[in-house]
């Protein structure tokens, strides 16, 4: 499959605009925001107090504001509110259609070639959008917003195949792509999840900071995200056992694979579970 689409609309979207918006975002965010230059963009997390997630972000600077892609934009939105005392930030939806494009053939058919994370506007069978290169699917993927995309779903079902919910999930678990609320939620750290390249170790104060940071510090990490092959059928929150002990809890499933937080004890590929085996991320076929 080397082009394939989804819609992503029922992910959120937030805009950030006001004077401090980007100094408030990144006394927040475990990434550093104040660096970012129009058009150019970062994953991140917004955390707790306590170092527990509340969302795995994409901030975009455009410019005249910062567009955020959430998982769990409502919950993002009153953190971002909750700390906003006298700064000058307002938050608001942004209202637009998100169709993920994936494979290798992807950048050839919108015909542009970003690193991750980095956005361009651009004209896409006739309608201006903005796309934004986005965590791997098949490869590479990108998030296309537009205003109306009948007309990019027409050129797409041209050329690509359209994915159903299914096999989504399917290519996110063998991807070993964390998501809201099955691995991304506030019983979860960045750590665990996997999410190392949304940390900066070297940026200074935000929320959680303290938490965060001793666990590298000190490798206090004591579960990691990792794929299971089950040897029988199981239900996300699953817990499964190794030698008569809890080693790891199952976060998704799809098919005859899982994603689970394993204890590091368990991490390396081939361990065997009561019911299941470890094998690495992202999941060959």
């Amino acid at each position: 499959m080397d082009l394939a689409f989804f819609d992503r609309t029922t992910r959120g979207r937030l805009i950030v605009t006001g004077r401090d918006r980007k100094d408030l975002l990144h006394r927040l965010a475990t990434n550093a925001i104040a660096p970012l230059t129009a058009g150019h963009g970062t994953a991140t997390c917004f955390c707790t107090s306590k170092g527990r997630l509340i969302d795995w972000t994409v901030v975009l600077d455009r410019g005249e504001d910062l567009l955020l892609l959430s998982g769990n934009p409502e919950r993002l939105a009153g953190h971002i509110l909750e700390f906003t005392i006298t700064e000058d930030v307002t938050v608001r939806n942004y209202m637009a259609i998100e169709i993920a494009v994936c494979g290798p053939a992807a950048a050839g058919f919108l015909g542009v070639k970003l690193d991750p994370w980095q956005f361009a506007d651009l004209n896409l069978a006739g309608v201006k959008v903005q796309v934004v290169r986005i965590e791997p699917l098949l490869g590479e993927a990108y998030a296309v917003l537009a205003p109306d995309a009948v007309a990019l779903r027409r050129l797409l079902l041209e050329r690509g195949k359209q994915l159903d919910p299914a096999e989504i999930e399917r290519l996110r678990v063998r991807s070993g792509i964390p998501a809201v609320p099955n691995e991304i939620n506030e019983e979860t750290n960045p750590w665990e999840v996997g999410l190392d390249e949304a940390i900066s170790l070297t940026k200074g104060c935000y929320i959680g900071q303290e938490v965060i940071a001793r666990i590298h510090t000190y490798k206090r990490l004591r579960r990691r995200l990792a794929g299971l092959l089950l040897a029988a059928p199981v239900a996300p929150g699953a817990r499964l056992t190794r030698g008569g002990s809890e080693a790891a809890v199952v976060t998704t499933v799809s098919g005859d694979r899982a994603l689970a937080l394993v204890d590091v004890e368990c991490l390396a590929p081939g361990t065997e579970l009561d019911g299941a085996t470890v094998v690495s991320l992202p999941m060959a076929d």
